[in-house]
């Protein structure tokens, strides 16, 4: 039998997800009241790291992020009222905190679908514009300097834009 030289990657184990698990389900259930809330409140972001497809999983962390902003005031109004599952209880109860919660995981998700499309058409925009001045730019060497200095016969060049427009045709 022979062996392969090549080393194969590593596969990631198991054992740093079950040593979070025996790490945070004491502290869970501790601190359950809030515990329920972030469980309940985060909802949208174990969606979108359920369906995120993307290695680096972009959009939980564009959604999760959001959420976490929508659901941190509860949680220290919680903190603040005694820590208790009744206060608990009553904030999941009042339907303006799952606006709040989920409106935040909303945003998120719009970040997530038109940030990307907003910063292709602004780069797109600038290179255009690039273009366009370094067009000029040749223009304005070939006119003070020909065509000699670019090191191309004249047929290989196209034509300058805004050089020839004034001449008739």
């Amino acid at each position: 039998m022979t062996r392969s030289l090549t080393r194969r990657p590593k596969r990631p184990s198991g054992g740093g997800a079950l040593l979070l698990l025996v790490l945070l389900a004491p502290a869970g259930l501790m601190m359950m009241p809030t515990t329920v809330l972030l469980l309940a409140g985060l909802a949208p972001t174990f969606v979108a790291y359920l369906i995120d497809r993307d290695p680096e999983k972009s959009a939980a962390l564009t959604v999760g992020a959001m959420n976490l902003c929508g659901v941190a005031p509860y949680v220290v109004r919680l903190w603040q009222q005694g820590h208790e599952m009744a206060v608990t209880l009553r904030m999941l109860a009042d339907p303006a905190t799952w606006l709040v919660m989920f409106g935040a995981a909303a945003i998120g998700w719009l970040m997530y679908f038109f940030i990307p499309q907003i910063v292709a058409a602004v780069m797109s925009l600038r290179s255009q514009s690039r273009i366009k001045e370094l067009e000029e730019r040749r223009g304005l060497l070939i006119a003070d300097w020909g065509t000699d200095v670019m090191g191309r016969s004249d047929s290989d060049l196209p034509e300058p834009a805004g050089l020839m427009d004034d001449q008739p045709k």
